[in-house]
């Protein structure tokens, strides 16, 4: 599986809102700006973001969005699959059945066996992306920082 532009900007998000001035959320004006994509594509990832429980939003003329929840509570995996949906690498369409359709029997114990290693696989990508954290990440990309530095996205 190929992860989409969506991915990459919905963490752009999520930095941005990390990152953004206690108790002021982040407008989706100022996250559309500031990531350069259309605003109608931005309010999609936002509500794929709130939809699962990630990000929270205020309506009305001050309201924006913001994370309610600790980033040590928010996992990579959480994120990615908010936006892409569960990763499942193999497509099992049929081809092997298909192409052995003599062998009935052994094409399907083949598929089955091809299956499940990519089963395992994919478990082994979604355990990495669930030891992953928010605050990870921030830890890492602020490391000579004393504290996490932070700013009002919605100030030009």
């Amino acid at each position: 599986m190929k992860l989409t532009n969506a991915t990459e900007q919905a963490l752009a998000i999520m930095a941005m809102l990390a990152t953004q001035t206690k108790d002021i959320p982040a407008s989706s004006r100022a996250i559309y700006e500031k990531l350069t994509v259309s605003p109608s594509y931005v309010k999609k990832l936002l509500r794929k973001l709130v939809v699962s429980k990630i990000i929270s939003g205020v309506s009305g003329a001050n309201g924006g969005f913001y994370i309610e929840r600790n980033l040590e509570e928010i996992s990579l995996l959480e994120i990615v699959e908010s936006i892409e949906g569960p990763f499942r690498s193999f497509p099992h369409v049929g081809v092997l059945e298909q192409a052995f359709s003599d062998f009935t029997d052994i094409a399907e114990s083949s598929e089955n066996v091809i299956e499940s290693f990519f089963s395992q696989a994919d478990k082994a990508w979604d355990a990495a992306l669930q030891d992953i954290t928010v605050k990870d990440i921030l830890d890492r990309v602020f490391i000579d920082y004393q504290t996490q530095p932070t700013r009002d996205w919605n100030i030009e």
